[in-house]
Parts: structure tokens; sequence; C-alpha cells
């Protein structure tokens, strides 16, 4: 009694885009999520303004390391990390700084 070999099977792309059933799948799940994450922001509009806040402060300074900016810039929101001086990783000049007294 020899055991037969086990057939192999040849692995196809998936193309999720070219597959009605999927794509149509998507495109509802992509609706439901951008529904639930406007009715979220619609209720916490100090989450929209936080982001804003950051992404502004983020397009002014420009800093080199993106990540490094934003874990001193959330840093502060944390609870259980004492306050650190804020947003060591970007030396730019500020625009405004002439506006200062």
């Amino acid at each position: 009694d020899e055991i037969e070999p086990r057939p192999v099977f040849e692995k196809k792309p998936l193309v999720w885009e070219e597959d009605m059933e999927l794509y149509s799948r998507f495109v509802d799940r992509k609706e439901e999520l951008r529904l639930s994450h406007s009715s979220y922001l619609r209720q916490h509009p100090e989450a929209q303004a936080l982001i804003s806040d950051f992404l502004l402060f983020l397009l002014l300074r420009q800093p080199e390391d993106v990540v490094t900016f934003a874990a001193e810039y959330f840093g502060p929101f944390a609870k259980r990390h004492p306050p650190t001086p804020a947003l060591r990783s970007s030396h730019r000049p500020s625009p405004f700084r002439s506006l200062d007294p």
C-alpha cells in the first residue's frame, strides 16, 4: 500500500478588484466605515480639532522625523507619562516668531 502524493494546486493571484462579489463587499465596507468615522467625528469635534492642530503644526515645522515629532506632540496627552519639553525634534524656526513681543 503506497500513499499517493498530495495533489499540488497552483496558487492563483487574487485580483479582488476584478471579482464582482469581493469588490462589492469592499465598496460596502468602505462606505460603512466612512459613515461610522464621519458620525464619530461629528460626535467628537475635539478629535477633529486635535488632528487639525497637529497637521497644521506638522506642516509648519516640517520635521525630518515625523514619527518622533508626532510622539512628542501627542506625548503630553498621555496620562501615564510625565510631561516632557514639547516638540524637541522640531528645531525649525517658527514663521510666527517675528510676531512675538
